[in-house]
């Protein structure tokens, strides 16, 4: 039931990490948005790792680092570029609804990777999963097809998100398990996350950081959606380490759903939602109640 507590707050911290970023991007550019996301998350989990997980830290072995760098690339150079890049083409509800798909990705490289053999009721949940995100997006993605065929690259990049998150969880689990205080991989992955990133839109995020210095909301933003990511990063590998892949990964992406409760609220105006986004979102949630059950078997 922890795990299952930790997933759900998990895609929470995912979900409203999109709207922030969705609002971020109105001022500042994708990778300049990642770029402070990123930073802003390594910070306050590198200071929760040295007060709660130094022991860990200074155990380490060598190889270690690069499981982390692995990390890093997968999950901030590939999968958190590749999503805000997606969001400020698509939207936050359309590309957090495709990465939910993740869950198949995750579950795939669970089985055929690390030998994982979920439950048949969990699979079935996971299927569920997929499918209410598939209807939730049925219209919403043949229409802005049809308006924009540049819209094809945003949904490209959100799947290609979703396969690096998939990947993510998999990776997570395994250097949890083997090294310790899931704060600890956070932050070293995060590390990593930044040096890759910085080489790529460093520069860039300072300038455009500097040229908004009458109107801080887009930094502002994009720093909140690094500190909700964080949050969804550390629930995640807190669940991991205590539950399998093939669990959590559907549970936590349920984060369409919060991502569509918060752009109903705060951002209406920039995000078309339909009623298929709604009544997709409620066989999403029937999924979740299949893998948590499913879970317990």
């Amino acid at each position: 039931m922890i795990a299952i507590v930790l997933s759900l707050a998990s895609g929470l911290g995912f979900g409203s990490s999109a709207i922030f970023a969705r609002i971020g991007m109105q001022g500042m550019s994708p990778l300049s948005s990642t770029m402070v996301s990123v930073v802003v998350s390594f910070l306050p989990t590198a200071i929760l790792a040295l007060l709660f997980a130094f022991a860990d830290i200074k155990g380490l072995p060598p190889e270690a680092f690069l499981w982390f760098l692995l990390l890093g690339v997968v999950n901030f150079l590939g999968g958190r570029t590749a999503s805000f890049q997606a969001i400020g083409r698509i939207g936050a509800s359309r590309t957090a609804a495709l990465q939910g798909t993740a869950a198949v990705f995750a579950t795939f490289f669970a089985i055929t990777i690390t030998g994982e053999r979920p439950h048949f009721i969990v699979l079935i949940g996971t299927f569920t999963v997929v499918t209410g995100l598939t209807a939730a997006l049925g219209n919403s993605i043949r229409d802005g097809i049809n308006d924009n065929r540049g819209a094809l690259i945003g949904y490209g990049l959100a799947l290609t998100a979703a396969a690096c998150y998939g990947g993510t969880n998999v990776i997570a689990k395994e250097v949890t398990e083997t090294y310790g205080s899931p704060l600890m991989v956070s932050a070293f992955a995060l590390l990593f996350g930044v040096m890759l990133m910085t080489p790529i839109a460093g520069k860039s995020a300072v300038q455009q950081v500097k040229a908004a210095r009458g109107d801080r909301r887009f930094a502002i933003s994009a720093g909140l959606a690094g500190l909700a990511a964080s949050t969804g990063v550390i629930c995640l590998y807190y669940a991991l380490q205590r539950e399998d892949v093939a669990v959590v990964s559907p549970i936590v992406s349920t984060n369409p759903i919060f991502t569509l409760v918060l752009a109903q609220i705060f951002i209406s105006r920039m995000e078309n939602l339909t009623k298929w986004l709604f009544i997709g979102v409620s066989v999403t949630v029937a999924g979740v109640v299949l893998v948590s059950i499913g879970s317990t078997m």
